[in-house]
């Protein structure tokens, strides 16, 4: 009874009647046709140089790179290491990242030689004008870095510092403790020095460096931060808040990068960072104990929001802190320069790839 008076109420109005729309007719202008020859050519090769486009030099650099871990593997998920764990300083431990890095150099290598036609002194490793400067302030600006983030976590109560039984016992000192204490930390610095030139190669290496050649910097810094981060997910004590200062890390050594456009200075910030605070301080260095005999005996401990606990320094709001700061001083710093022999590469400033053709003709 209400649909049909609800009905009649329409039909009395007129909204009842079927009324005929009329035909709309779009018109194309364009034709979609294309050549699958020239397609596929220019989805991989830049159309100017002739050479392989840069998404895929970094694809193919990563494939050969992580070639060998693949095939050796078994393939299963890694767990975290436990917590407190103490990263080994050893011969054995130093000779594998030294072929480590040697692997990731070669690669890097053939992918400049055959891929771009460039130098290895284009990757940023070179002996060039003012490279121990960068080196030396690198180091320098990383140690005062962790030097400010363990006062405020002193001023805030979860750092305290000690001399370590090692070499200091009954208010003497151990002669022999010193001695070990001493080898411990030159070794951990030699270490450091290849883990911190091994994570470079890889995170502000090639891959980095070849995106760069052909799109907007921040994209290419954004991705491998990101990659800088998640490299880290499996290490001890890791949370959500040390994954985003881990990332975080990561813009502060790719900004080092791109000021310079030389390794060494955020190859030696990154050396500074992890020795002053594993192996002056004792604090963990992303989660992990390195050296087992530091200078120095650290607590990390509440506010874990402020100190990382666990974890170390990059799990706290202190780093986040000194970090920020880091990378605005590093980004606006007038007296950090890109040395003539590598600005020389990077001159004139690369074209940014044309996009693949779609090839769309009028009818």
């Amino acid at each position: 009874m209400i649909v049909s008076a609800l009905d009649s109420k329409s039909n009395a109005l007129g909204l009842g009647r079927r009324r005929k729309l009329p035909s709309v007719r779009i018109a194309t202008r364009y034709a979609f046709a294309y050549d699958p020859h020239v397609l596929l050519t220019q989805l991989f090769l830049n159309p100017q140089t002739k050479m392989l486009r840069s998404g895929w030099r970094a694809l193919a650099f990563a494939s050969v790179l992580y070639l060998p871990q693949w095939l050796l593997s078994d393939h299963s998920e890694t767990e975290p290491a436990p917590v407190g764990t103490a990263f080994p300083v050893n011969g054995g431990i130093i000779f594998s990242y030294a072929l480590m890095v040697f692997w990731v150099g070669l690669v890097s290598w053939l992918c400049l030689h055959f891929l771009e036609r460039l130098k290895l002194a284009a990757l940023g490793f070179s002996l060039h004008r003012g490279w121990w400067r960068d080196a030396l302030l690198g180091f320098g600006l990383s140690s005062g870095m962790i030097l400010l983030i363990v006062a405020l976590q002193a001023i805030g109560g979860g750092t305290r510092i000690s001399l370590p039984p090692d070499w200091w016992q009954n208010g003497a000192l151990n002669a022999s403790g010193l001695w070990l204490t001493t080898r411990s930390l030159l070794a951990a610095l030699l270490l450091l020095l290849l883990a911190g030139a091994l994570e470079e190669l890889m995170y502000r290496g090639y891959a980095f460096q070849t995106l760069l050649r052909s799109f907007p910097a921040a994209p290419a810094l954004l991705f491998f931060s990101l990659l800088f981060g998640l490299g880290h997910w499996n290490n001890p004590s890791r949370t959500v808040f040390s994954t985003a200062n881990t990332i975080l890390a990561g813009i502060w050594l790719s900004v080092a990068y791109l000021k310079t456009r030389s390794l060494w200075f955020p190859t030696m910030l990154h050396v500074g960072w992890n020795w002053t605070m594993g192996a002056v301080f004792g604090l963990p260095v992303s989660g992990l104990r390195i050296p087992e005999h530091p200078l120095l005996t650290s607590t990390s401990t509440a506010p874990l929001w402020l100190t990382g606990g666990g974890y170390g320094c990059e799990g706290g709001a202190a780093a986040t802190v000194v970090l920020l700061l880091a990378i605005l001083l590093i980004w606006r710093a007038r007296w950090l320069q890109v040395a003539p022999e590598i600005a020389a590469v990077w001159s004139p400033a690369p074209a940014a790839e044309p996009p693949i053709g779609l090839q769309l003709n009028r009818d």
